[in-house]
């Protein structure tokens, strides 16, 4: 893991960490909040999933369940972002990877996949919304020797989160801790992990779960939707849910706005999942006392979700377009 003090690293898998914190002053200037995003998207791999992928095999390797360098293979169903790590860190480490993922899938990610070596095997999406992880199961069991990491059950994933990514945002904030920690859940690791840490810092600090509309953790209700990495259909195992203090639920919509409204404010450009934590902390600070700190993500960034950007027309005058912050006004975000 990067430390920030080491000039050349071995191997692109040293460089994992270290990521800025940036704050965030122009998105929504009259807050009167202070809003903080950890770039998450810089790391090698392009997010913050490749630390939880390393880690796991790691962990894997001191168990003695996995031999670095002896070609053995691990299996895991994902073709998200810790699919990329997870298949980088094969590529470094010498093992074979085999990646389980739904045929609907976009041609671009297999593509990606594959590029870096992995064994992509397709499932029918038309089966379910596991249909990945029951496929990634019957093909363990048609081959015992290999290794499934199974992210949303594996300690490995928040503990590395409590070593790395909460020492990492106590060190920038030189002495400060948040107030509030605003998170999406796909797999909770880093929730758990950032969480546990921040709050025997501050006792007082609100931990906000961020879910797609229409979904909870808290009850157990999980719907359909359209922003990817978030609220998988279950709680998943390594989630401690006794940390969450409330969630807020993030329309589709007001997510693909706050994706333009960040690139056009704050020059920055991030994923869905991560447009959605700006909204509900902007949410969040005007239920917090004026000062108040924030502390959210960006898990990734925007080039994997150009398509769900709507089409700016250029003006007559080719000098821009309409008002930078696209639809979605302030009074939207309260």
């Amino acid at each position: 893991m990067n430390d920030g003090r080491t000039a050349i690293a071995d191997s692109v898998l040293d460089a994992i960490g270290g990521t800025p914190i940036v704050r965030l002053s122009r998105v929504q200037p009259d807050l009167d909040r202070e809003l903080l995003l950890k770039l998450e998207m810089v790391n090698p791999g392009g997010s913050h999933k490749v630390r939880i992928a390393l880690n796991m095999i790691l962990e894997a390797e001191n168990a003695g369940d996995l031999v670095r360098g002896s070609g053995q293979t691990i299996i895991e169903p994902t073709g998200g972002n810790t699919g990329t790590g997870l298949a980088m860190a094969a590529a470094v480490l010498g093992y074979k990877l085999v990646l389980v993922i739904p045929d609907n899938y976009s041609k671009s990610k297999q593509q990606l996949l594959r590029s870096y070596g992995a064994d992509v095997r397709l499932s029918d999406h038309r089966r379910g919304g596991n249909s990945h992880g029951e496929m990634a199961i019957s093909l363990l069991f048609d081959n015992p020797d290999w290794v499934m990491l199974n992210q949303q059950a594996n300690p490995a994933n928040p503990a590395i989160h409590e070593r790395t990514t909460a020492l990492e945002i106590l060190s920038a904030m030189r002495g400060r801790v948040p107030d509030a920690l605003v998170a999406g859940v796909g797999t909770g690791g880093h929730l758990t992990g950032i969480g546990r840490v921040l709050r025997k810092h501050n006792p007082d600090l609100r931990i906000v779960a961020v879910l797609p509309e229409g979904c909870s953790l808290l009850e157990n209700r999980f719907v359909h939707h359209s922003i990817q990495g978030l609220a998988v259909g279950l709680v998943p195992a390594v989630l401690d849910v006794d940390l969450i203090d409330s969630e807020i639920q993030v329309a589709h919509g007001d997510a693909i706005d706050m994706m333009r409204r960040l690139m056009q404010t704050e020059g920055l450009g991030v994923g869905i999942s991560s447009a959605a934590n700006v909204v509900a902390a902007c949410r969040l600070a005007k239920e917090l006392d004026e000062g108040a700190c924030i502390l959210t993500f960006a898990y990734d960034g925007v080039l994997d979700y150009l398509d769900a950007l709507p089409d700016i027309p250029p003006s007559p005058d080719g000098v821009g377009s309409d008002d930078a912050g696209g639809r979605l006004g302030r009074e939207d975000l309260h």
